[in-house]
Order: structure tokens, then sequence, then C-alpha cells
């Protein structure tokens, strides 16, 4: 009998994106991470997905931060890359004062 074996990657995640709504202590609350960068060459071609402006007057989320979050990239370019999931067990998303996606980036993206 054939068994198939199924990997799933879990990260732990930097954030110095103070600006977000997931950003708590520099750690992100979102359930799940998307990273776009499908022809990055490098990490300033990658952005976080998930990335939601901090507007004034909003509460920002009130879940505390994984050590474990599930992380689906579109950066296939990238060392970690392993069908769409990032492989690494650390990641770090830049984009100080970013009011969209496009304006940060995944640092640990490695060709």
């Amino acid at each position: 009998m054939m068994q198939c074996i199924v990997v799933h990657y879990m990260a732990n995640i930097v954030c110095s994106v103070t600006n977000c709504y997931f950003n708590k202590r520099e750690g992100c609350t979102a359930p799940a991470l998307n990273v776009e960068g499908e022809k990055a060459e490098e990490s300033r071609f990658t952005c976080c997905d998930t990335f939601i402006e901090q507007k004034p007057g909003v509460r920002s989320s009130v879940h505390e931060p994984k050590a474990d979050t599930h992380i689906q990239c579109k950066a296939v370019k990238c060392t970690y890359n392993d069908s769409e999931i990032c492989g690494a067990s650390r990641i770090v998303v830049n984009g100080k004062n970013a009011q969209h996606p496009e304006e940060t980036c995944c640092s640990t993206f490695k060709d």
C-alpha cells in the first residue's frame, strides 16, 4: 500500500508593518498570510497581500500573534517556496508606513 505524506509548513512572522491591522507587537495575528510576487526575482518585488491598513479610530485585531502561521506564497522563484507554500520557519515582512499591499515585501525571499 502506498502512503501519501502531506507536509504542512508553519512559520513565525516578524512584521515591521506597524500600521497593518494584523500587526501586534511586530507579530502577525492573521489566520494565514498570502505573499504575492509570481515573477519576483528579489524581495522588493514581493508583497504581503494580507496587509490591511490600520485606519485611525479603528480597533486593531484583538487576536494574539501566532508562532505557527500558514503562509501561501506565489513567489515561485523563492528557495523556500514548496508548491506555493512557504517552507521557511521564520519570515520577515517589511513596509514601514505602507498604505497598500504593494508597499510591503517579504524580506526572507531568497532566489
